[in-house]
């Protein structure tokens, strides 16, 4: 049998504290402890100390927050470029407006109306 440690003594390091089960019996408590040693157990966070857990995790909050903002601001008009380009690959004009889409647009239009330019004029 194991004797009970004195009172004098010091904790054990490292102190599992964030280990132990939750004292609440709430679904809510259960289900972030779960989560909390699932993330602990898949990065390898159970060895780390504290400030190295805080300093890891303000390292990637700042790296997802850099990718994010990049995402949000720079991508749309990435695509327009990344567009404008495609254009000019496939039509051979940086305006879009090729003899295509000319076709397409004008004969989209009432029955009645000007029937544009036919399929031999292409």
């Amino acid at each position: 049998m194991i004797p009970d440690i004195p009172s004098n003594h010091p904790p054990a390091r490292p102190d599992l504290k964030a280990f132990r089960p939750p004292q609440s019996q709430s679904k809510v408590a259960y289900w972030v402890r779960r989560v909390h040693m699932w993330i602990e157990g898949t990065f390898s966070l159970a060895m780390l100390e504290p400030w190295e857990k805080l300093l890891l995790l303000i390292i990637f909050l700042t790296t997802f927050t850099l990718l994010a903002t990049g995402i949000v601001r720079y991508l749309p008009h990435h695509m327009s470029v990344m567009k404008g380009r495609a254009v000019y690959y496939l039509w051979g004009s940086q305006s879009g407006e090729s003899l295509v889409v000319q076709w397409l647009g004008k004969n989209a239009g009432p029955s009645g109306s000007d029937p544009g330019i036919t399929w031999e004029e292409l």
